[in-house]
């Protein structure tokens, strides 16, 4: 193992091959879809990192790299043309032929990347605020000693040499656990993913064969894979939901904060007392560099700019000059079906628009949101083939009308309404108001209500705007029919599972 293992100890190097069992690895490829399996085996097959190895059976026969490689690339193309379904064909051709020993950490590191984009919802994401913290002292005249207290001023905005980043995480890491970091950039959104592996070594090598033991290869057992997608000139950095007691994510984010602080400053992590998303998309239009994050519901179209137009623009084009433009009229008493009324109305309350909400600047260093779906991952190539059949590229929100623009899985809210008649009201005292929570889960809790409004279970005429989603993923208490935002309680579960 330590052949495997760079010279700094604690830090696995890409080549080093974990013990996982082929059972393990088997069902980590079948996550991956068809057509960026192949993709991804394709590209090992370049990088001689990942190349499959000459065996010594093989090497004795004559066999070359080259030999072996050729052949490889050939098999991979009889699957695609042989087979109706290759994928179970290849994952066994992976792990007999191609790569017998084991699959090493670079390779696994990509297959979960790449499930990062295939099956987006198999993660919990939450996000904290980078601020910067400077420590003042002044001097305490009734001890007569010097004091400290840390002050924490604005919020500090990533703007990442990568590799940098990835040397000095390393170094923060590597005294603490046998640790494999593989950085990359997400092919859609403009995002840095950081995929961090913790190993723990097991001292009692129970699991030799035949009672022998070899000091020298210690066993290790990984633990499940950390995300960090860290937004480009944004405060938050986005990272997987975990356990309140998990002690390695905790350290890993400790070691982000020395990673990111300097001499100029220290930089502390700020969990943001929100409920967790399943979609890293959603979370990051809420947290990352969007003007749709604070411009949700009904101001959509304030974020999209279709309403107001740049102060360079001509102002005769603006649409207060030009009504004939607007999809509706705003009497509403001219649509005599009550079932398109609701329809139009509840897309105004939910959307902002009367039509299916369709943007290309939910992203603002991207030049279009549409789908892509790449077979490789942490390369500077793109893959521009695409599978014109291949289930699951059509975009959900063109599937689905009543689908949000940052789908939400949980939102809860407190009302404390006065009621008419209570005599407790006349003490003034916020205790004694009646209290109701509601909770709400679900896949687009907000796009439910939209198609509940819809359907006329609830009037979109007199509902209220924080259930129409303009607070987002914000829990808050409701006071005389304000909305007063609070913290998400962290020992709250809101039971979302991959």
């Amino acid at each position: 193992m330590s052949s495997r293992l760079r010279r700094r100890s604690g830090i696995l190097s890409n080549s080093y091959i974990p013990p996982i069992s082929k059972k393990t690895i088997a069902r980590e490829l079948g996550k991956l879809e068809t057509e960026t399996l192949f993709k991804l085996v394709w590209l090992w097959f370049q990088w001689p990192i990942t190349q499959p190895k000459v065996t010594r059976e093989a090497a004795k026969r004559g066999v070359t790299s080259e030999q072996l490689k050729e052949e490889a690339r050939k098999v991979l193309i009889d699957l695609r043309e042989s087979y109706k379904s290759p994928k179970r064909p290849l994952i066994d051709r992976i792990l007999v032929d191609f790569w017998p020993g084991g699959l090493n950490a670079l390779q696994l590191a990509q297959i979960d990347a790449q499930c990062l984009i295939d099956r987006p919802k198999n993660y919990n994401w939450i996000s904290s605020t980078a601020k910067i913290v400077t420590t003042s002292s002044f001097n305490n005249h009734q001890s007569g000693s010097d004091s400290t207290t840390n002050e924490i001023h604005d919020d500090f905005i990533f703007s990442l040499d990568s590799q940098q980043f990835l040397d000095t995480l390393i170094e923060n890491l590597a005294s603490l656990y046998l640790t494999h970091i593989y950085v990359s950039r997400h092919p859609r959104l403009p995002l840095v993913l950081v995929r961090l592996q913790v190993y723990e070594l097991v001292h009692l090598n129970k699991y030799k064969k035949h009672g022998s033991i070899n000091p020298s290869v210690p066993d290790i057992i990984s633990r499940r894979p950390y995300f960090l997608a860290i937004p480009l000139s944004s405060p938050n950095i986005i990272h997987t939901d975990c356990s309140k007691n998990d002690l390695v994510a905790e350290i890993i984010l400790q070691a982000v904060e020395m990673t990111l602080s300097s001499t100029l400053g220290q930089i502390k992590l700020i969990r943001n007392d929100e409920p967790a998303a399943q979609m890293l998309e959603s979370m990051h239009i809420l947290k990352g560099v969007s003007r749709f994050g604070a411009s949700l519901g009904s101001w959509a179209p304030y974020a999209d700019g279709t309403v107001d137009i740049s102060p360079v623009s001509n102002v005769l084009n603006h649409l207060a000059l030009k009504p004939h433009k607007l999809v509706v009229s705003e009497d509403f008493s001219d649509i005599a079906d009550e079932t398109e009324r609701r329809k139009v109305i509840s897309s105004l309350r939910f959307k902002g628009t009367a039509k299916n909400f369709k943007s290309d600047k939910f992203f603002i260093t991207l030049p279009s949101i549409k789908r892509q779906k790449l077979g490789t991952q942490g390369t500077n190539e793109s893959n521009k083939e695409k599978s014109k059949n291949e289930p699951g590229d059509e975009d959900e929100a063109d599937k689905n009308i009543y689908a949000s623009i940052a789908p939400i899985q949980y939102t809860e809210y407190t009302l404390e309404n006065d009621i008419k008649g209570n005599v407790s009201n006349s003490r003034n005292s916020q205790d004694d108001l009646p209290s109701i929570r509601m909770r709400f889960m679900g896949n687009d809790v907000f796009g439910g209500l939209h198609e509940l409004s819809v359907e006329g279970s609830i009037n979109p005429e007199t509902v209220p705007s924080w259930l129409t989603g303009e607070e987002g993923p914000s829990t808050g208490v409701i006071q005389n029919g304000n909305f007063k935002r609070k913290n998400f309680a962290q020992g709250n579960s809101n039971s979302l599972s991959p």
